[in-house]
């Protein structure tokens, strides 16, 4: 994959959740031309292929996609049960993918697509764009500087509106289709910030799942996780379908504490009913307060962020990680969201429905 032309890329949809990813294509002046594909009838090819003027082919197989070989890499959004076996004949294939989340209903499956990966040394990875928002950023260059000291415990909680503000019968209510419920399907973008400023494994989960909503679904909405990292360190993980005001209103956070400070990361809160791709423009401040070595003459530090507007789904971050991903899909380096996080993060999901069901830490091997 040569950096002096620009890119040919396949994007591939099963469902059309998110059709919006391809627009993020649109505005990245690296990609040249677009390929896409409607791998089920699912999808509508002509909605998928007006999502960008750069669209130059069209395909309802993606067996016939992938049999032109001016691709540099592929895109894709799939249904999770969908998702390993499109994605094992991309990497088969020889292609990088860059894959919108869950990706499987199970852990196995998609370890299966990482390891034909790794293999073939191509990058693959998440569309977690909340890896990229200023707040996560600006924490994770404090964490490299030593400004919370050791840390000890990590808080993630990502809660969304009620189910009766749902369509309850699509296939995130599935297990047979989505695997799981708000742990995985919303819940994914908050677990993900904990693994990554942790910057270490989970090893043992204790937890309760259940259904607290008056509509009741055949997957969970409702977690709380308990979890014990590879150092001994600790964190609780929260998610749930609880909050009054619309299926747009969100109380997404992280907190971090260590032996020389804290950090407070509020990325959402409930007050008003976000739409569109407007919940990743929200105005937020973050603090962090530090008595360690050239932090402690700040005392509380609040940062405010007022991130620029884009018109794609994700917005500019997601055109961001998008951009570092065909930089490292061209040396075959790790994505910026490795899909062997991906593969940890159902791990945990899965741990803490066994420990659910059992009422016992259930531990997470190597």
């Amino acid at each position: 994959m040569s950096r002096d032309r620009q890119l040919v890329v396949g994007a591939i949809s099963s469902h059309g959740h998110e059709l919006g990813h391809v627009s993020v294509l649109e505005q990245l002046e690296e990609v040249g031309s677009i390929h896409v594909c409607a791998a089920t009838d699912l999808v509508d090819v002509e909605a998928l292929a007006g999502e960008s003027a750069r669209v130059v082919g069209k395909y309802t197989s993606v067996d016939a996609l992938l049999e032109r070989t001016d691709l540099d890499a592929v895109i894709m959004c799939a249904r999770p049960d969908h998702a390993p076996p499109i994605m094992e004949k991309v990497v088969s294939a020889g292609l990088p993918v860059l894959y919108d989340k869950p990706a499987s209903t199970r852990s196995a499956d998609l370890r299966r697509v990482a390891e034909i990966a790794r293999r073939k040394g191509l990058t693959a990875g998440a569309m977690l764009q909340w890896r990229y928002h200023p707040m996560t950023l600006s924490l994770k260059r404090a964490l490299d500087k030593g400004a919370l000291g050791e840390v000890m415990t990590v808080e993630g909680k990502m809660l969304n509106g009620l189910l009766r503000y749902r369509d309850t019968s699509t296939y995130y209510f599935d297990p047979e289709r989505a695997g799981h419920g708000i742990l995985s399907w919303l819940g994914c973008h908050c677990l993900d910030l904990v693994l990554y400023l942790m910057e270490e494994r989970v090893v043992e989960v204790m937890a309760m799942v259940g259904n607290l909503n008056p509509d009741k679904v055949a997957v969970e909405d409702t977690g709380f996780l308990i979890l014990k990292f590879e150092s001994g360190r600790m964190g609780t993980f929260q998610a749930g379908y609880h909050l009054l005001g619309g299926r747009a209103t969100y109380d997404f956070y992280i907190g971090m504490r260590g032996t020389e400070g804290f950090a407070i990361l509020p990325y959402l809160e409930p007050q008003e009913e976000t739409s569109g791709g407007s919940e990743v423009e929200n105005t937020a401040t973050y603090s962090l307060f530090s008595e360690a070595r050239g932090w402690n003459t700040g005392g509380v530090r609040k940062e405010r962020f007022s991130i620029p507007h884009s018109p794609v789904y994700g917005g500019v971050m997601a055109e961001e990680l998008f951009r570092d991903f065909f930089d490292a899909a061209r040396s075959g380096a790790p994505a910026p969201a490795p899909i062997e996080d991906s593969v940890h993060m159902l791990e945990i999901i899965e741990a803490a429905k066994a420990s659910s069901a059992t009422g016992r830490a259930v531990s997470i091997p190597n």
